[in-house]
């Protein structure tokens, strides 16, 4: 980029005058623009900022702006000032000296250019950490260094430009330290725009005294996540929010759902809330009827607690604007609970025409395979009056027993959808629904990208007729980039390489589950079967790509279920299968 830059002459070499800069980089958002193709590596930030001094400060900004460790600040002190010691699980920085007050004064230059103190993968209201994150980092700063760093200058005064804070990501070695309440007041500023903290370890009148503090100062918050205990316990004392009137964003792990009233009446002062996560603890509900009205809310998302603690909470919340549900609930769920669930939909989704995004997971560890829920289309038939639909995902709720018309039925009801799920997971699956029906319900949805499902391809496709009888294939569609077949029932008779290649050129991933969840080890005859049917199909609809030049989309080879690994294992399925027989 810089090469483009010099070439035609609107960055000059450093050895030249500044003077003769070209006038562009006169102006600041000109410079923070062009600074944008090179900020995701420190090493050119440092290269810009060396070549004269009018880049220097933009470019410096925006290497210091986000930061997961306080460990750059300190480095930046003279070497003698600090070492680096092994604490076991990580490394940690403590003082050798004391720095002096003009040693301190160049940490405090590069601090004032911090905006967001945040984890290793930004700042995330998420419940759950990203697979291979951890809170405990490599290196880190001691407490005594941070002890001396905030005796020397308040934390405000210090980040003064500070915006996003993730405490624990930061402050891990504080985080079960008495002065944890009190450093986390000291942050608190009206610049700040987003915090996440755990109360762990902070005492219910120090908690009373933050919050207090919160509302007091921190007039601009507007994404805030509490927990307690990493969201392995319900707060004991619950926030109130009247008084940050920029809200908008706002995350508890956990709540009592014996509490829902309370927690309902605390949210209820939040009139911008726009986005809102609760996991749920307890076991019974409170008897609620005090609804959540909020005309801002778009975003709703419960996790951990039981279905019907999800719907119960669901039904008191009113909203025009509601355009995304996310539910992760824990247990199995009879067929009368996921009923009266899908029915709450029509409470909460005043506007039919905003709800865009539903998903729905048992994320039960080790569900029941003796359990059967049969999950009929009729259960699902009220979700085609949200005819604004663009993703809808049922996974692991029960066994689906779905029929060809509600397939037949989906792309007038959902003419946008663009993801389209359900999946048994974990249970075992009905093979109710036709291959046929798939092959209409997928290329009628011209923005469909990704369908999983599970069909029954056990006999001929029937492939549709034009006004004079003769057979003409379904329309060609360009979309499906994804698409997952479940525990589907397969034969050649059904032809499934040929219409996929026909009718989906753009197909890169085909995929299956590899054997019935908790029986990997014991396959039957008709799931070897299935696994050895789907694994030819995958490897003629790769020959058929590869005889028609299809098969690298985009520069990418077309992706099967059977790479390295899964090969080695279908290789042990089909030998398997012959030894049966």
């Amino acid at each position: 980029m810089w090469d483009w830059l010099y070439e035609r002459g609107i960055v000059l070499e450093h050895q030249q005058q500044l003077s003769t800069m070209h006038r562009i980089f006169e102006f600041d958002d000109i410079i923070y623009a062009v600074l944008q193709y090179v900020k995701s590596s420190g090493t050119d930030l440092v290269n810009v900022a060396m070549t004269c001094s009018r880049l220097a400060d933009s470019a410096l900004n925006i290497l210091w702006s986000e930061q997961s460790s306080l460990v750059p600040l300190i480095m930046c002190l003279p070497q003698d000032t600090w070492e680096v010691m092994d604490h076991g699980l990580c490394h940690i920085v403590h003082f050798s000296r004391d720095p002096t007050p003009i040693e301190w004064e160049r940490l405090r230059v590069n601090a004032s250019r911090v905006r967001r103190l945040v984890g290793p993968n930004g700042f995330t209201d998420a419940l759950r950490l990203p697979l291979g994150e951890t809170f405990i980092p490599d290196l880190n700063v001691s407490g005594d260094v941070l002890q001396k760093l905030f005796v020397w200058s308040r934390p405000a005064t210090l980040f003064p430009n500070l915006c996003e804070l993730y405490f624990k990501a930061v402050f891990y070695v504080l985080e079960y330290d008495s002065s944890k309440s009190w450093l986390l007041r000291q942050f608190i500023s009206p610049g700040l725009q987003a915090l996440r903290f755990d109360v762990t370890g902070i005492l219910p009148h120090k908690l009373e005294q933050l919050l207090a503090t919160l509302h007091a100062e921190a007039h601009g918050l507007r994404q805030l996540t509490v927990s307690e205990d990493d969201g392995n316990m319900a707060l004991t004392v619950l926030p109130s929010f009247g008084k940050l009137p920029k809200l908008i964003g706002l995350a508890i792990f956990g709540i009592d759902v014996c509490s829902t009233r309370q927690t309902i009446a605390n949210i209820q002062q939040a009139r911008c809330l726009q986005s809102l996560k609760l996991k749920l603890f307890g076991t019974s509900c409170d008897a609620g009827g005090i609804p959540l009205e909020s005309p801002s809310l778009k975003t709703l998302h419960l996790y951990d607690g039981s279905l019907p603690q999800c719907t119960h909470f669901l039904r008191q919340v009113t909203t025009p604007q509601l355009s995304h549900i996310d539910i992760r609930y824990c247990g199995a769920a009879s067929l009368a609970e996921m009923t009266a669930f899908i029915e709450s939909l029509s409470t909460s989704c005043q506007t039919v025409r905003c709800l865009e995004r539903v998903f729905v997971v048992d994320e039960s560890k080790i569900p029941d395979s003796r359990v059967i829920i049969p999950l009929s289309s009729e259960i699902f038939r009220p979700l085609f009056k949200f005819n604004r639909l663009l993703s809808v995902k049922f996974i692991g709720i029960g066994n689906f027993n779905l029929d060809d018309g509600f397939l037949y039925d989906i792309p007038v009801a959902w003419p946008s959808i663009r993801e389209l799920k359900l999946t048994s997971w974990k249970r075992r699956a009905i093979c109710s629904v036709t291959f046929t029906a798939m092959m209409s319900l997928a290329s009628r949805c011209r923005s469909l990208q990704t369908l999983h499902l599970t069909v029954d391809a056990t006999q001929s496709t029937i492939i549709p007729r034009a006004p004079d009888g003769t057979e003409e294939l379904w329309p060609t569609q360009t979309a499906l980039r994804d698409l997952h077949l479940g525990y589907s029932k397969v034969s050649e008779v059904a032809r499934i390489p040929y219409f996929l290649a026909e009718v989906f050129p753009t197909l890169i991933d085909f995929k299956w589950y590899d054997y019935y969840y908790g029986i990997y080890r014991n396959p039957d005859i008709a799931i070897v079967s299935a696994l050895s049917a789907l694994n030819d199909a995958s490897q003629q609809l790769w020959a058929l790509r590869k005889s028609t030049g299809a098969d690298d989309l985009d520069g990418r080879r077309i992706q099967t279920t059977a790479g390295r690994e899964e090969r080695r294992f279908h290789r042990d399925i089909i030998d398997c299968f012959k030894y049966l027989h």
